[in-house]
């Protein structure tokens, strides 16, 4: 669908009778939609405040009835006891089932309590689910979250993306129209008059549900210009490549104008499984992501044949931000030589009416009484049929800042065997577990708190922070702006030729 001259994907559900989408804009009265299908399109204008509505015909069997319309404000439709309720209800599941509640440096109820008044002060549903956001980010979990379905709607992003090198903050890609007045490469000092980092601190880096410092520097640099209200703007001051100091800011349009944008773009990361042949016939296998399993499983069996005739291999993991962990432990199959592995270990909390009652009198059920009590659960062995024939060469595993979740799954499995592979670029993310997920807020919120705290398989030590490499590679501002760069398969390249002379 073109809204004026921007993009938006949507996939239509005839099942919704009506389904709504609701353009938002403080500034404009009316935009012109061009609505594209597979074999038709049609033009029309939607004015403010009067929706337009279709019936569309879908494989010419559903009809799909869609209204679209345009408007100028925020909903605010939350009652007091909606807003009650969703946080409560938030606060209450964290209470009891948080796999990490005994690491919270603060009192869960004091911070309940003093978010209380500051839900029932908002005066959008928009506000409200910032406030959310912000409460949900205290307890610096990347899979304990609150989220506004909606937010997309009101909110629009910078065209522009800035990276972190060193504690210094570059701006690294750009939209082609702004590329002259906001260089590549550009460093910036200030953002709405405070010190870069101290901006970063106090408006960004609190929406951060992580402690771990590279990953916080990781995603609030890729907030900095993200999402968000329409109408919030940022003035920055940065100092160009050819040393100038300049000080604008930027429009946030980057959701209503399309056009290419001028920065490094990565070439390893197009479909979900990929090989790349590397020199000496060293083969690159990406896992881009772990979900969905049966589609990913029938992509990599469809390949795997020519990965018996490499001389090394390097599973890439770079770009795997999770999905299936049992993706990673069919990989697995293919790479381990014993005839079995064991899966990561595991805790949950448990919870004991009578045992809490007797806790502040006896010693071994203080934990249930202070909600701290915990289950642990022991690794399972997981036997590998003997169907699979296993790749007997030399092998490493990429990994960096945006490898998450489910691919760390993987790498903790693995990561305490003798027989591993080398791993290679940047700590991970740190982050994975068994989110439980509330969608039962009113508004179209949704949130999820961790129920799973992993253990390494052996030492049954948690997983608190990202998986550290083997080799560390970093990137200079340079070294990423050039694409042609890449260091880590450059390092895993040439310590697999080391391994197969």
């Amino acid at each position: 669908m073109m809204i004026n001259s921007g993009k938006n994907d949507w996939t239509i559900a005839p099942e919704l009778k009506p389904e709504i989408y609701t353009m938002y804009s403080e500034t404009v009265k009316f935009r012109t939609i061009r609505f594209i299908t597979d074999i038709d399109s049609i033009t029309f204008v939607v004015k403010l405040n009067k929706p337009v509505k279709l019936a569309i015909v879908l494989n010419n069997k559903d009809t799909a009835q869609v209204v679209i319309g345009l408007s100028n404000k925020i909903p605010s439709t939350l009652s007091n006891k909606d807003k009650i309720y969703a946080l409560s209800s938030f606060w209450s599941e964290t209470k009891y089932n948080f796999a990490f509640i005994d690491r919270l440096p603060f009192d869960l109820d004091s911070l309940y309590q003093s978010y209380i008044p500051k839900v029932l002060a908002t005066h959008t549903d928009y506000d409200f689910y910032d406030q959310m956001e912000l409460f949900a980010a205290n307890l610096k979990d990347l899979h304990s979250e609150v989220f506004y379905r909606m937010k997309g709607i009101y909110s629009n992003y910078y065209p522009l993306s800035a990276r972190y090198f060193g504690d210094s903050l570059y701006i690294v890609n750009v939209r082609e129209d702004l590329a002259k007045q906001y260089p590549i490469g550009s460093q910036i000092l200030r953002i709405n008059d405070l010190p870069t980092q101290e901006y970063m601190k106090r408006n960004v880096e609190n929406y951060v549900c992580s402690a771990y410092r590279p990953t916080v520097k990781e995603i609030s640099a890729s907030h900095l210009f993200g999402y968000g209200l329409s109408t919030k703007k940022i003035t920055i001051t940065y100092k160009t490549p050819d040393g100038r100091i300049l000080t604008n800011t930027p429009p946030r349009n980057g959701k209503s104008v399309d056009r290419k944008y001028m920065g490094p773009k990565p070439k390893r990361w197009n479909k979900p499984v990929e090989v790349f042949w590397e020199k000496n016939k060293i083969a690159r296998l990406a896992f881009n992501t772990f979900s969905p399993k049966d589609r990913l499983v029938k992509m990599f069996e469809s390949i795997k044949d020519t990965l018996y005739t490499a001389k090394g291999i390097i599973i890439d993991l770079r770009a795997n931000s999770g999905g299936d962990t049992s993706t990673g432990w069919y990989l697995l199959n293919y790479m381990i030589k014993d005839p079995y592995f064991l899966s990561y270990a595991w805790q949950t909390r448990i919870n004991s009416g009578v045992k809490k009652a007797n806790g502040n009198y006896v010693k071994e059920n203080e934990d249930y009484y202070k909600n701290r009590a915990y289950q642990t659960f022991a690794a399972d062995t997981i036997r590998i049929p003997d169907s699979f024939k296993r790749f007997n060469v030399p092998m490493v595993v990429l990994i960096s800042e945006q490898t998450c979740s489910a691919a760390e799954d993987f790498l903790i499995t693995i990561k305490e065997r003798k027989d591993r592979p080398v791993f290679i670029g940047r700590p991970t993310m740190g982050s994975t577990g068994s989110p439980l997920v509330l969608d039962k807020f009113p508004e179209n919120g949704v949130a999820k708190v961790c129920t799973r705290r992993v253990l390494f398989p052996y030492s049954l030590k948690p997983f608190n922070e990202g998986i550290m490499p083997d080799i560390l590679v970093d990137y200079s501002l340079d070294e990423y702006l050039n694409s042609e760069v890449d260091k880590d398969v450059s390092i895993a390249v040439e310590l697999l030729t080391k391994q197969i002379k």
